[in-house]
């Protein structure tokens, strides 16, 4: 029996950036910021999609691995949403220029793998089964989860980002960035995070 999760959402908010945020209001940071920086990945299967630092990683190198925290997660939240009318999709990684995640559905299971290739696109969710039809698999390939399960891990993990963001600096989760995370939590969970709307 498999000892990890099969879908799993990893991430750290870097030192440095945490200093940062704690002085930051929510007019600069919605003007001058507009995002997040730290390491985060997804896990299928054991596999990491994007390449995540080892714990006793120093600082000056977990930097090589700085990703858009909350793009990722932004991305994930309208991934959700798409599966409530779609029974296939294919989110970009949007670091480069070649990876993505194809999410199939079959009926409450979704089948998970990683595809590497440059194609034309217009959007970072597509929702065309054709467009990454002869596409090579990456490191995984059809992992199956159930969609509770996916759905679940996504706003654990975002639950747990915006109490990690209250406890640095609350004014923040007032910006327009946040919002979205906000009303995606209260609709799959009313008032896990009702302490965040003070």
């Amino acid at each position: 029996m498999s000892k990890h999760p099969v879908f799993e959402i990893k991430y750290e908010l870097f030192e440095d950036q945490v200093e940062e945020l704690r002085t930051v209001d929510t007019a600069t940071f919605d003007k001058e910021w507009h995002q997040i920086y730290g390491a985060f990945t997804l896990v299928v299967d054991g596999h990491e999609f994007i390449p995540y630092p080892s714990p006793d990683m120093p600082l000056s190198a977990k930097g090589l691995y700085s990703e858009l925290i909350l793009t990722n997660l932004d991305l994930l939240v309208d991934a959700c949403n798409y599966l409530n009318s779609h029974n296939y999709l294919a989110l970009k990684y949007v670091e480069n220029s070649w990876t993505w995640l194809e999410i199939e559905v079959e009926n409450e299971i979704l089948i998970l793998s990683e595809k590497n290739g440059e194609i034309p696109y217009r959007y970072l969710i597509q929702t065309d089964k054709l467009l990454l039809k002869d596409v090579p698999y990456g490191s995984f390939s059809n992992i199956r989860v159930h969609k509770s399960e996916f759905v679940n891990e996504i706003r654990t993990k975002i639950i747990e980002f915006i109490r990690e963001i209250q406890a640095i600096n609350s004014g923040i989760l007032k910006s327009v960035y946040f919002s979205k995370f906000l009303g995606f939590c209260d609709n799959h969970n009313k008032g896990a995070i009702t302490c965040c709307h003070r």
